[in-house]
C-alpha cells in the first residue's frame, strides 16, 4: 500500500498528504492534498487542490514517488467514480431504480423483539 508523503499546508498550519502535483496551462504548479480533521464526531478527511506555494516540504519525506500530471485546457481534472455528485459517474434513473430494487431484495429482515 502506497502512503503519500507529508507536507506542511499553510492554511491549516499542519501536515497534509501530498497526493499529486498538477501543472496548469499557465505552467504554474498546484498540489492535490489530503488532511484529517479531528472533531467531536470523529475524524473527517478533507482534500483540496492548492497552489504549490501553499505547501512546504517536511524533512525526511521522499517526494520522488508523487505523481505529476499536466492539466491541459481540454482535459478535466481526474474524477472520482465513487462520487455520486460527479455527473460523469451518475447512473441514469432506470439504473438507480434497478440498484435500489436489488438492495431491497438483499436486505436482511428487521429484528423482531
Amino acid at each position: 500500500m502506497w502512503v503519500p508523503p507529508a507536507v506542511t499546508y499553510r492554511a491549516i498550519g499542519g501536515p497534509a498528504f501530498l497526493l499529486a502535483w498538477e501543472q496548469q496551462p499557465d505552467r504554474s504548479w498546484w498540489a492535490r492534498i489530503l488532511w484529517v480533521e479531528l472533531g467531536r464526531e470523529g475524524c473527517t478527511g478533507r482534500h483540496a487542490r492548492v497552489a504549490g506555494t501553499e505547501v512546504a516540504p517536511i524533512a525526511g519525506q521522499d517526494y520522488r514517488t508523487v505523481p505529476r500530471h499536466r492539466v491541459t485546457r481540454r482535459t478535466r481534472p481526474p474524477s472520482d467514480p465513487t462520487d455520486p455528485r460527479d455527473p460523469h459517474h451518475r447512473p441514469n434513473a432506470e439504473e438507480r431504480h434497478r440498484i435500489a430494487f436489488e438492495r431491497a431484495l438483499r436486505r436482511k429482515p428487521d429484528p423482531d423483539f
